[in-house]
C-alpha cells in the first residue's frame, strides 16, 4: 500500500498515512501502557505488549472489519499519530473513524484535520462506502472541530453509548456522504 498523503491545500502540516509495522509496536504498546497521556475521552484499559505483537501477527492491524493506520509527519516520515476506521454498523458498510494525535505540543496545530482528512480520503478511494462517521463524546471539543474541519456533519446524539472510564458517555455523531467528499473535493 503506498502512504495516503493529507490532500488539502489549506492544511499547513502534511501528513503521510501508512500500515503498521513491527518496528511500531514497541511505540504502540508503550503508549497502551501509559495512562498519564491520555485524556478524559480515552479509556483506561491497559494492555501488555503481547497484545499487540499477537493483533499484529494476527492481520497487521488491516482487515475488512478495521484498519490501525500511522499518521507520519510528511516532511520527515516521523511517525506522530494514529488513525483507524472500521465498520459502523453490521447492517452498512459505513465505516467509523478515529484520529490521535500522540505528542501533546502537535494538537491545535491542524495535524489532526489534516490525519482526518486523509483517512477520510483513504477510505473512500479504497473501500466501497457510501458513508462515513465519527463518534464523540458530546465534550470533546478538540476532536469536534477536527471533524468539522474534515467535512463531518452533525448529525445527532445518542445517549449512554459510549463506556468509558467506568461510565456511559453520551455520543455525537458526524457523517459525510461520498457525494458530498466528491463535491468537496471539486
Amino acid at each position: 500500500m503506498n502512504p495516503t498523503p493529507s490532500s488539502s491545500p489549506h492544511s499547513a502540516p502534511r501528513v503521510l498515512l501508512r500500515p503498521v509495522n513491527e518496528d511500531d509496536l514497541p511505540r504502540i504498546a508503550a503508549q497502551a501502557a501509559d495512562l498519564s497521556e491520555r485524556n478524559e475521552f480515552e479509556g483506561s484499559m491497559l494492555r501488555g505488549p503481547q497484545f499487540f505483537k499477537k493483533r499484529f501477527a494476527e492481520d497487521g492491524f488491516s482487515s475488512n472489519e478495521a484498519e490501525r493506520l500511522v499518521v507520519c509527519d510528511a516532511d520527515n516520515g516521523e511517525p506522530i499519530g494514529s488513525a483507524s476506521h472500521f465498520l459502523a454498523h453490521r447492517y452498512s458498510s459505513a465505516r467509523e473513524l478515529g484520529w490521535k494525535i500522540d505528542d501533546p505540543a502537535r494538537r491545535g496545530q491542524g495535524w489532526g484535520s489534516a490525519a482526518a482528512r486523509a483517512l477520510i480520503d483513504h477510505v473512500f478511494h479504497n473501500f466501497e462506502v457510501h458513508r462515513v462517521c465519527a463518534a464523540l463524546a458530546p465534550g470533546n471539543l478538540a476532536s469536534r472541530r477536527v471533524a468539522e474541519k474534515s467535512g463531518l456533519q452533525f448529525e445527532g446524539r445518542l445517549r449512554g453509548v459510549i463506556f468509558i472510564n467506568g461510565r456511559y458517555l453520551d455520543s455525537e455523531v458526524f457523517g459525510l456522504l461520498r457525494p458530498e467528499w466528491q463535491e468537496r473535493r471539486g
